[in-house]
């Protein structure tokens, strides 16, 4: 439940380093390992997405609805993007080349507008 806990109240899609942080302040008897084994068992029965970020350290998502991530190449920074619903393309997906859509993630990346700001 802490681990779980922990993904809502980050400010945004934290790695397991800072999901371990988290529940370590209400429970040092957490291990790093019973944090990575939640995540993968969350990851696995959808309650949350993987995310690759700009070092290629995992983050992740509890927010499985569709969105785009809009990770930053400079920084690492990764927002969402609320956009139409993936179910208006799915079927056409299916119609126009035969695709059947089992699962989906869509991510843009690029650099954020304080990255931008700062160059």
């Amino acid at each position: 439940i802490l681990v779980y806990e922990a993904l809502w109240k980050a400010v945004s899609h934290p790695s397991v380093s800072d999901i371990h942080e988290y529940v370590s302040r209400i429970d040092p008897s957490i291990s790093l390992a019973t944090v990575y084994k939640n995540l993968q068992v969350f990851s696995e029965i959808g309650l949350v997405r993987e995310i690759g970020s700009r070092d290629d350290s995992t983050r992740y998502d509890p927010d499985v609805d569709f969105h785009i991530n809009l990770i930053c190449n400079k920084c690492g920074k990764i927002e969402d993007y609320e956009c139409v619903s993936f179910d208006e393309i799915a079927p056409n997906l299916k119609q126009s080349v035969g695709f059947q859509v089992q699962s989906h993630h869509f991510e843009v990346r690029g650099v954020c507008s304080t990255c931008r700001a700062n160059s």
